[in-house]
């Protein structure tokens, strides 16, 4: 439970994306995260080939590393690149509902699924299904409240139930890269 806490900890800490991305000019907000990709990418890319470098993360993150990530991307990568392909891909309600879904609803899953989850679904409980449906709901309904974003309630309902579904389901894509993208495409198809 304690290496979950420190890794949603730094996930809370990614709220820098949503909130970047809502003060800056959305262009200016864009190559931002563009030059956090590419250097996130080449950190990647200096990891997995350089054996020292791997050795030395080891030593500094071990414990806040999932299995797949020691010979694979970093969920932060996964995190970037999502909120990159967001950012060129939808309105910025939309991006910054997604991002704030997968931030916020991710980490209210795993806390509460590990407190409080009884009801095992796949690899996950219902119990954080639930908690992560309801904080995107939440998240949803106060983003429609802020009147440059003027999230309508349909889309944040569309967002958060997919959100949902796609933290819940056993796909073997890095949920912090597909929870943004389905949250981002269903809120986009209600809005059309």
């Amino acid at each position: 439970m304690i290496g979950e806490l420190h890794r949603k900890a730094i996930h809370i800490f990614s709220l820098v994306i949503p909130v970047g991305y809502y003060i800056l000019p959305e262009e200016n907000a864009r190559k931002a995260l563009l030059v956090a990709a590419v250097v996130a990418v080449v950190i990647e890319a200096l990891r997995l080939n350089e054996p020292h470098l791997r050795h030395i993360t080891f030593r500094l993150a071990g414990a806040l590393l999932r299995e797949h990530e020691k010979t694979g991307l970093f969920s932060s990568t996964y995190l970037i690149l999502g909120s990159l392909l967001c950012a060129h891909s939808f309105s910025k309600p939309v991006v910054i509902a997604a991002v704030l879904f997968l931030i916020l609803g991710d980490a209210a899953a795993a806390l509460v699924g590990r407190v409080f989850g009884r009801t095992q679904i796949f690899d996950k409980t219902l119990e954080g299904s639930l908690a992560c449906l309801g904080v995107c709901l939440a998240v949803g309904m106060l983003l429609g409240l802020v009147p440059d974003l003027d999230l309508p309630l349909k889309a944040a309902v569309a967002g958060a139930v997919t959100a949902t579904v796609f933290e819940l389901l056993p796909i073997p894509l890095d949920d912090n890269f597909r929870i943004p993208l389905s949250a981002g495409f269903a809120m986009r198809l209600v809005m059309s």
